[in-house]
């Protein structure tokens, strides 16, 4: 065993070069394949760093090759930001991918009396990153605005109402919803509810339209109260349905369709306090396909997206954007898929 392994000590380039018996430089040269380095005296500066476990810093590959090996990730400044499951799943989807790669997440809060775009100019300004990633895009967004004229490589988690020029993966939200009532009108649902988010969220707006474009074609029924924007939580999920129930029995809703699985338990929750029961009173539809879905009782029809799996995607698109620099934007759409549990249930509480 070599003086080396025995210690036990970090193998930095200087004690790798004494070692070998070479100068730092030819070592450091070996190992970055430049071509005036004899390929005997590589191969063995190689074979060695394998061998006595040599991994170069982070600074050094930095100063090797000109990049800064970070990505920058700014929290939505939402109110419920730090309690939204689906973006957590993109974080943790998001640093494992970083993590394989060597790359590290630099998530950044926004302090009170700024907004996201003067963090990003800050990070942006300091030299701490090499591109970053955004969520929960706005339909007009000034976050894709600024990086789009900065030049910094980024990737959207979502799109904007102009989409054309940047990089993004998103779901077919409009696609999701048709299907959703479309599953629920099968059923032999017609009077249908829709709890919509922040309409100036993409997502939640496309969301909308589905529903919208759906029960138009299907002749659906929306009666007076049935849509409700601005329903972005459990709480304001529980309120909302509190004002749906209050509809006379005859023209109440007979399922409830939610922007999230967030807002759908919520629904859930007001459902059951007022003494009714879900599915076989009232269905329950909702989306993202959180975990929790098979928690509850009954468990949550949902409409599946693998939230971890769009982080590791968007890990991928955006290294590839800070390290390849392709000269088209990546763009991609991925459908969602239905989940269907215990919470729908055909109308009068039938077992679907």
């Amino acid at each position: 065993m070599s003086e080396l392994q025995s210690r036990n000590v970090p193998v930095t380039i200087a004690r790798l070069a004494r070692h070998l018996g070479l100068s730092a430089g030819t070592v450091s040269r070996a190992l970055n394949n430049y071509p005036d380095i004899a390929e005997k005296t590589r191969k063995r500066v190689q074979k060695a760093a394998l061998e006595l476990g040599y991994r170069p810093s982070s600074s050094a590959r930095r100063l090797a090759r000109g990049i800064i090996e970070t990505v920058g990730f700014v929290l939505p400044t939402t109110r419920n930001q730090h309690s939204d499951p689906f973006l957590a799943e993109i974080l943790n989807g998001l640093a494992s991918e970083l993590s394989l790669h060597d790359w590290d997440l630099l998530v950044a809060s926004v302090p009170k009396g700024q907004n996201e775009i003067d963090v990003i100019n800050r990070l942006a300004g300091s030299g701490k990153v090499s591109g970053f990633v955004i969520a929960r895009t706005r339909r007009e967004d000034d976050r894709v605005n600024y990086l789009r004229k900065s030049g910094l490589p980024f990737v959207a988690q979502g799109r904007t109402d102009t989409p054309d020029d940047y990089s993004w993966l998103d779901i077919d939200n409009e696609q999701a919803f048709m299907d959703a009532v479309s599953y629920l009108r099968d059923l032999g649902h017609a009077k249908i509810a829709f709890l919509g988010g922040d309409p100036t969220l993409n997502f939640a707006w496309q969301r909308r339209n589905g529903y919208l474009r759906a029960m138009a074609d299907q002749n659906g029924h929306i009666g007076v109260g049935y849509l409700i924007d601005g329903v972005t939580d459990e709480l304001s999920a529980f309120h909302a349905t509190r004002r749906l129930l209050t509809i006379t029995e005859q023209d109440r809703p007979t399922a409830i369709l939610c922007v999230t699985d967030a807002v759908a338990i919520g629904a859930m929750q007001a459902i059951t306090h007022a003494g009714l029961t879900v599915s076989r009173d009232i269905s329950i539809m909702g989306f993202d396909g959180l975990p929790i879905g098979e928690a509850v009782q009954p468990a949550l029809t949902t409409l599946h997206q693998d939230s971890y799996e769009i982080g590791r995607e968007v890990g991928r698109m955006i290294l590839d954007l800070c390290t390849n620099s392709p000269s088209a934007p990546t763009q991609t759409l991925w459908q969602a898929k239905l989940t269907p549990r215990a919470s729908v249930n055909r109308p009068g509480g039938n077992p679907a």
